[in-house]
């Protein structure tokens, strides 16, 4: 059974808030009931600017930024270096090695960007 399918059938929406309900209870028991509110402080912090990271990530901030910098080619950039060569040369998949780049390069980066902009008490919100 395909779990990526059509949006809202009833397998989806119950797939899907079975899987949420798990991770906010698990997080609920370590934060609230354990006391490791360390472990999660990246996750308040960006959840504090929220408003920010999604409307930069959207646009492609960081990506563009890193892409307006590249050696003899336009098209020999240091995060097309990193997809080609790293993960699909590694994992010999473009969607594996796309999924590992946005977990281990743009989330992190996002996740620092909101801690600085947390440390200089400067929040975007409505």
């Amino acid at each position: 059974m395909p779990l990526n399918k059509q949006l809202y059938t009833l397998s989806y929406v119950c797939v899907t808030s079975e899987a949420a309900a798990l991770v906010c209870s698990a997080i609920y028991v370590l934060v609230g009931m354990r006391g490791w509110k360390a472990m999660f402080l990246l996750f308040q912090q960006t959840g504090m600017n929220a408003m920010l990271v999604y409307v930069m990530a959207a646009e492609g901030i960081f990506a563009g930024f890193i892409n307006g910098w590249y050696y003899n080619d336009p098209h020999n950039t240091l995060i097309y270096w990193i997809q080609k060569h790293v993960y699909i040369g590694v994992w010999n998949s473009k969607r594996v090695g796309i999924l590992l780049y946005v977990i281990f390069a743009e989330i992190p980066f996002w996740g620092i960007v909101a801690a600085i902009f947390h440390r200089l008490e400067i929040y975007w919100k409505l």
